[in-house]
């Protein structure tokens, strides 16, 4: 009989020590998306997408009409002179107070990506009190506003499920990057490694069909050649230089960093005839770096496997030539964008004993004039 009474007793003491009660969910607006933009007059926009925990959204707010108008939630902005500012407003003129553990996604426009200030405002945004360090972190071709607004789930689905489906098949197609808010902060500013950020956009379907001779994965987010109740692009990657977002690659580009990684499915390669070849890496390239030769060697082998139907053999060579063309180009563009987005700064650091050696090494300025050889070794298998 005590043990029966006990166990009701311990539930309602760990609801009270945690303060997780239904009145106090009440009270608060939980933000699904974030958007961070900075103006013409330098001021910080910020955006959020909540649910409105209105009837019309179905009980609990989050859900979508059939004719693809949004119900159940709430698009809430405010502008400060800085990021604290913008918050502190917003959070003064909400009816609830904003809630940041469950969100999905944070979205920074193209201006606050390309501001010197970026690494800052990552870390202010990090810093929000109970943050998501797993939310993806996205950089938008435009304003992050357009993109906040844009997003709205499919009939009968919660939002927040919504993004997170989204996310988790763009993410295993391997035209993205996987990096998280919580990663990106980790990385950026060290000199190890670079991150790269998922590019979003709303396209306005301004391009509708792509010329044959061109690879249409060879695109970025908002230029995709298609047209659909869905705006909204995630496709490619923002390239960081330690300091901001220094450029953008496409989502073929990125595949290839997926390859390199072998992380991803396969990459198709189109050989003699236009034919597809799906290409699939045996296990992550082997990478090294020789700080010794003038100048610094980044070498990349990969073994690889190319996959034919019967009846069709593929050119060994010629594959194994248009990729090592492929991987070449992206290196280029990397260094260009002066990106160590595969991470040879780590495989550098080991080489230092010492602090001092690493920052003597200057190994931004290394990377980007260094020479690199690759090695691609393929193999063909029949379905």
């Amino acid at each position: 009989m005590k043990k029966a009474l006990l166990l009701p007793f311990c539930i309602l003491l760990c609801l009270a020590l945690s303060g997780c009660t239904g009145r106090e969910m009440e009270e608060q607006l939980l933000v699904i998306i974030l958007g961070v933009d900075t103006t013409e007059e330098g001021n910080i926009r910020i955006s959020v997408k909540v649910p409105s925990n209105s009837a019309s959204g179905g009980g609990s707010g989050e859900g979508a009409s059939s004719g693809g108008e949004q119900m159940g939630y709430l698009l809430l902005e405010a502008t400060g002179g800085h990021f604290a500012d913008a918050v502190n407003l917003l959070q003064a003129t909400t009816p609830r107070t904003l809630n940041f553990s469950q969100i999905r996604e944070v979205a920074l426009g193209w201006n606050a990506a390309r501001s010197p200030q970026f690494s800052t405002l990552l870390y202010s945004i990090y810093s929000l009190p109970r943050m998501r360090a797993q939310a993806a972190l996205i950089i938008c071709r435009d304003q992050a506003y357009d993109f906040v607004r844009e997003q709205k789930p499919y009939v009968g689905a919660r939002l927040s499920r919504y993004v997170e489906t989204t996310l988790e098949n763009y993410a295993g197609k391997g035209f993205v990057p996987k990096t998280t808010l919580g990663q990106a902060v980790r990385d950026l500013g060290y000199g190890f490694q670079d991150a790269l950020l998922i590019f979003g956009a709303v396209n306005d379907f301004h391009q509708v069909q792509s010329p044959n001779d061109e690879n249409i994965l060879d695109a970025k987010a908002g230029d995709l050649p298609r047209k659909s109740v869905n705006a909204i692009e995630l496709f490619g990657a923002a390239a960081t230089d330690g300091v901001s977002v220094s450029g953008t690659l496409s989502g073929y580009e990125m595949a290839l960093v997926h390859l390199i990684r072998g992380d991803a499915g396969s990459v198709d390669i189109r050989g003699e005839g236009n034919a597809a070849t799906p290409i699939f890496a045996r296990a992550p390239a082997a990478l090294s770096v020789d700080l010794d030769s003038d100048p610094v060697t980044l070498h990349i082998r990969l073994l690889c496997e190319g996959r034919y139907f019967p009846g069709y053999l593929p050119d060994q060579d010629q594959l194994s030539a248009l990729l090592t063309r492929d991987l070449a180009a992206l290196m280029d563009h990397l260094q260009a964008l002066s990106c160590d987005g595969l991470g040879f700064g780590n495989l550098a650091a080991r080489k230092c004993l010492t602090l001092a050696q690493w920052e003597a090494l200057s190994w931004r300025e290394k990377y980007r004039g260094a020479q690199v050889e690759i090695q691609v070794e393929m193999a063909l298998r029949e379905y």
